[in-house]
């Protein structure tokens, strides 16, 4: 939980079920992942999540 505290409000990837998200991370919880990405909010279930990364920033 510390790690994902200090990943708050930068862009992260989160794999969940198999599946890549992308966003900036919004918090999370003892159950679940906020992330803001390009189409919405969304809330993932810390159940299905097998890994989270930071993104590395952007050049230019």
């Amino acid at each position: 939980m510390d790690q994902l505290e200090k990943l708050k409000g930068k862009q992260i990837e989160v794999t969940y079920q198999g599946i890549l998200y992308k966003g900036k991370l919004l918090g999370a919880g003892m159950a679940e992942i906020y992330l803001q990405t390009p189409t919405g909010q969304i809330e993932l279930p810390m159940s299905g999540v097998t890994r989270v990364r930071e993104l590395p920033k952007r050049k230019g």
